[in-house]
């Protein structure tokens, strides 16, 4: 089962229900429609097989204050319902860390598909580079959407007039691709329990790819910086082979950013933070609920010629944008002081780094499905043990 939930990470498909509340001026929104992934499935599957270990976090008293946080920003929702459903998410995403934790020995199983997804997701991004269209098919079955270049929505780069398709391989946008991969690159380069240097360096290799051909700056940006802190403070007795390393990838990243993506991407994000702040400025205790935040973004006009609502790109904003600022910063304390007992692990710091940096210029940790899952599955099979020889505390409810 742990090889399936990798195998199946990095896919999408899944039923939507657009019910009344999933319209906004009369467009359908996918992220207001309950949906029910292969990936749910999965998950509900293994919380019904460890059903003891679920039980087991109603023992912990910090999991009972997120969980009762959660719950009662449903009554201050525009619509319960949506707020309802991330509940319902909320529960599935803390139940599958626990699952995750209670079977750590289960880690090199969880790798093992992991690893063989990335080869597929590797073929059809590089496919759909190459081809600029969706290969279809069965592909449709792991997630892949429609996409050619005529498509306005679609996401492209262009380089002195010739214009490609970024390629989304099964998810739902090149930036949720990338910034997944390079979760995964850091989270298997700093690991110590991962040993194999074939998985590694095939890996390493096939996910570089992946972050690379994404074409999204903040995401390319991110590896560059963390990749070098990393090699400088782990560098090695080579020195040619330190600078080879610490110049190639720059150089390398220097080309894609010569690619031109969407014109108006920073207007957009600045755009989309002022009415964050507009919209937690109105609702500033309590927040508009969990999952309303595209209700509210949606009685502010659209200034371009095409429909555009999107969450604010920006995971903490959009937190306390949902759920107010009494109960964000209560979550940011706990989340900080947790983030604290860990933070000399390289194994959690880089990811984490990860995390806040990409999460302070999109949403997709919080909004998508394989992103949600992906933080589950880390922070439940990573090790509480500390490296550097002390026995940090493990959380509550071990």
């Amino acid at each position: 089962m742990f090889i399936l939930l990798g195998l199946l990470l990095p896919t999408q498909l899944g039923k939507h229900f657009f019910l009344a509340f999933s319209y906004l001026l009369g467009v359908r929104i996918d992220y207001l429609a309950p949906t029910l992934y292969v990936t749910d499935c999965l998950v509900l599957m293994l919380i019904v097989w460890n059903y003891s270990a679920v039980f087991s976090l109603f023992k912990s008293k910090l999991t009972v204050v997120l969980l009762s946080i959660s719950f009662i920003s449903i009554f201050f929702a525009t619509v319960p319902w949506i707020a309802f459903y991330k509940f319902a998410k909320i529960i599935e995403v803390v139940f599958l860390f626990f699952v995750c934790k209670r079977n750590r020995s289960y880690f090199p199983y969880l790798l093992g598909g992991i690893f063989v997804s990335t080869g597929f997701e590797f073929f059809l991004s590089l496919s759909q580079l190459i081809q600029k269209h969706a290969l279809e098919g069965w592909w449709y079955f792991l997630g892949e959407r429609p996409l050619n270049l005529s498509m306005p929505s679609v996401a492209k780069a262009s380089f002195q007039g010739t214009q490609i398709l970024r390629p989304y391989g099964t998810f739902s946008h090149p930036n949720s691709m990338g910034g997944f991969y390079l979760f995964l690159f850091f989270m298997v380069l700093t690991d110590g329990r991962i040993r194999n240097r074939i998985f590694k360096y095939v890996f390493f290799f096939l996910s570089t790819i992946l972050i690379f051909i994404s074409f999204s700056k903040a995401t390319i940006g991110t590896f560059i910086v963390l990749y070098v802190i990393y090699s400088l403070k782990n560098a090695k007795a080579c020195r040619i082979c330190t600078a080879a390393k610490l110049l190639s990838l720059p150089l390398a990243a220097l080309l894609f950013f010569s690619w031109q993506t969407d014109p108006l991407s920073l207007q957009k994000r600045f755009e989309l933070i002022t009415q964050s702040l507009i919209v937690i400025q109105k609702n500033a205790l309590f927040g508009v609920g969990l999952g309303n935040y595209l209700v509210a973004q949606s009685h502010f006009p659209i200034k371009y010629p095409y429909f555009f609502l999107q969450p604010v790109h920006n995971i903490f904003l959009l937190i306390i944008a949902e759920v107010g600022l009494v109960f964000a910063v209560i979550f940011l304390i706990i989340a900080f002081r947790f983030a604290l007992k860990h933070v000399r692990n390289p194994a959690f710091l880089f990811p984490v780094l990860v995390l806040c940096i990409t999460g302070m210029v999109d949403h997709y940790w919080i909004t998508l499905e394989q992103n949600i899952i992906l933080l589950a599955v880390f922070f439940g099979f990573f090790d509480y043990t500390d490296r550097y020889g002390a026995k940090t505390k493990q959380i509550r409810g071990n």
